[in-house]
């Protein structure tokens, strides 16, 4: 094993972030499957008009490939590249700004505009748009 303190807790905030992304997921599934009155309804769960299965694989996909970096970065597995690292920062503060702004817009002057006026999607697209610059902080500061 080749772990670091900094690859350790790179890989800690994946599975964080991993996490709290599985629970959107959960809970967007319980609500197709058999809803639940102390969740929110569906639609507050979807911002787009991708089809539930296919956002489904989609985030699927996602979550399995951040478990897997979190591991390889946890093991010391994952070459750092310092080019790779600072595309990922600077594509994921672009994501997280605008993700926010579409967050704060939602919440303020936009709340009746059908994009803007949903939080949960918003709000996990934040912790999205976390995976990415937590990944591309990875590759910044490790580099060889």
């Amino acid at each position: 094993m080749n772990r670091t303190a900094g690859g350790t807790l790179h890989a800690t905030w994946l599975i964080g972030l991993s996490a709290l992304f599985s629970l959107r997921v959960l809970g967007q599934l319980i609500q197709v499957l058999s809803p639940v009155s102390f969740l929110p309804a569906l639609e507050s769960w979807q911002g787009s008009s991708i089809p539930y299965w296919a956002l489904l694989g989609i985030q699927l996909a996602i979550i399995a490939l951040v478990v897997i970096l979190a591991r390889r970065i946890h093991y010391g597995r994952l070459i750092p590249n310092r080019r790779i690292g600072c595309i990922l920062l600077i594509l994921g503060a672009v994501y997280f700004t605008v993700m926010l702004a579409r967050l704060v817009l939602g919440l303020t002057v936009l709340s009746g505009h059908p994009w803007f006026a949903k939080p949960i999607p918003a709000f996990f697209h934040l912790v999205l748009a976390g995976m990415v610059l937590t990944i591309g902080h990875y590759h910044w500061r490790r580099r060889t």
